[in-house]
């Protein structure tokens, strides 16, 4: 596949930035934590479950190298909404954007997954870690100029971060790292198999070698089969462009 890279991060909050920011998960009572996620849980905390349930829960807590996981279009939904309300009620569009800005309760959460080193798997399944054969596992460009270690996104730990609880915003996907993670969250999310591969290239009789983004069109994706063809793919409507209005 045509390799992803980091990019530094501009306009609003954008699907494949890479932030500092705590997350959290629960967990039965005795708490039990997978390997890879032992350097995310820092902090534990025992919960009452309520009436309704015999033992407690636990609250496993900590701070982390997270990859935002949802669509451009999710960070500004509310802010939209506003803006057309506003409008509807007969303010001019400019401060009817104005208002939604300055409503600090719109659009306030979005979804991401921690970074976890490929270091913390069992070495076997690095190499198909590391080439995304694995479903629930984004490989993440490496990069040790900006702090990226070789790693993956393990999309199996998925949290949802208030906007504001962000300690730092770093840098982002470019628009081929962003179409493979479109990808990757498909497979996991909504097909749950390895084998949308397979089954593309058996409705098109050949295997796929490479997926490649047009850069300034990121939503114009050509897939370059074993025999020489190349099949060109346009998403419509297109990417809102930057991310989202909102900053963090």
């Amino acid at each position: 596949m045509t390799e992803a890279l980091l990019v530094p991060a501009g306009g609003g909050i954008s699907q494949g930035d890479l932030v500092i920011a705590p997350i959290a998960r629960v967990s039965t009572n005795p708490l039990v934590t997978p390997d890879p996620w032992d350097r995310l849980d820092e902090h534990e905390a025992r919960v009452l479950r309520g009436t309704h349930a015999d033992e407690d829960i636990y609250l496993a807590a900590g701070r982390a190298l997270l990859m935002v996981t949802s669509h451009d279009c999710h960070h500004d939904k509310e802010w939209n909404e506003s803006v057309r309300r506003h409008v509807k009620a007969g303010v001019e569009k400019d401060a009817a954007e104005q208002l939604a800005e300055d409503d600090d309760t719109l659009d306030r959460t979005f979804q991401a997954s921690p970074l976890v080193p490929l270091d913390d798997f069992p070495p076997g399944k690095r190499s198909d870690l590391r080439a995304g054969r694995v479903v629930g596992y984004f490989p993440v460009p490496q990069n040790y100029s900006v702090g990226v270690p070789e790693a993956v996104v393990d999309l199996t730990y998925r949290v949802t971060v208030d906007r504001f609880a962000v300690e730092e915003r770093l840098y982002g996907l470019d628009a081929t790292g962003r179409a493979q993670l479109r990808l990757c969250l498909a497979r996991f999310d909504a097909l749950r198999s390895v084998n949308l591969g397979a089954e593309l290239e058996a409705a098109v009789g050949s295997r796929i070698v490479d997926v490649s983004v047009q850069r300034g069109s990121p939503m114009e994706v050509t897939l370059t089969l074993e025999n020489g063809v190349a099949i060109r793919l346009i998403q419509q409507p297109a990417e809102p462009g930057g991310g989202g209005r909102r900053g963090l």
